[in-house]
């Protein structure tokens, strides 16, 4: 009886130890309809950071680049062709508004591998620099105490982008 015990504490542990967590929604903006989607068009995808936001701009570009490839791989006939004259492309433009690379403990935990953040407004601008759509996405990963679960930022990032490319599929 004490051999089940043991490992059904342990996976407790195991689950209570970390969290992980996508937040991706309208929020009060205006989201596309799927038949907006279909008609969809981009031309191209740009980033800032707000203000008393740290990232550097590696980082910013390199989840540009994934967040543009992914697009182009799930939904290839988003990005519109240069010089198309019919509807006019929109231009994604993420706005972080918290990133936080992990190694930053939280207050309330004795032991601590960190937290990963990455928050963001995505504003839809048409060519006259208009907010056409906008949504809020937020991915985060934390983990603490003994049980020493750990992943990395590129794999929350990863994520992220993933819930911001989900937007315009």
């Amino acid at each position: 009886m004490r051999s089940l015990i043991v490992p059904a504490v342990l996976a407790a542990a195991i689950s209570l130890g970390s969290c992980a967590g996508t937040d991706a929604g309208s929020g009060s903006g205006r989201a596309f309809t799927p038949d907006q989607k279909k008609s969809l068009r981009l031309s191209g995808v740009t980033a800032e950071t707000a203000r008393n936001v740290e990232m550097n701009k590696e980082t910013l570009d390199r989840i540009v680049q994934k967040l543009t490839d992914e697009v182009r791989a799930e939904a290839p006939n988003v990005f519109a062709p240069a010089g198309m004259p019919n509807a006019p492309a929109l231009t994604m433009k993420l706005v972080f508004t918290d990133y936080q690379g992990g190694g930053d403990p939280l207050k309330f935990e004795r032991r601590s591998v960190g937290v990963i953040r990455i928050d963001a407004d995505i504003l839809f601008l048409d060519p006259n620099g208009r907010i056409v759509a906008q949504s809020k996405v937020a991915e985060h990963f934390g983990s603490g105490g003994d049980v020493g679960l750990t992943t990395n930022v590129q794999n929350v990032e990863a994520a992220f982008e993933s819930a911001v490319a989900a937007l315009v599929r």
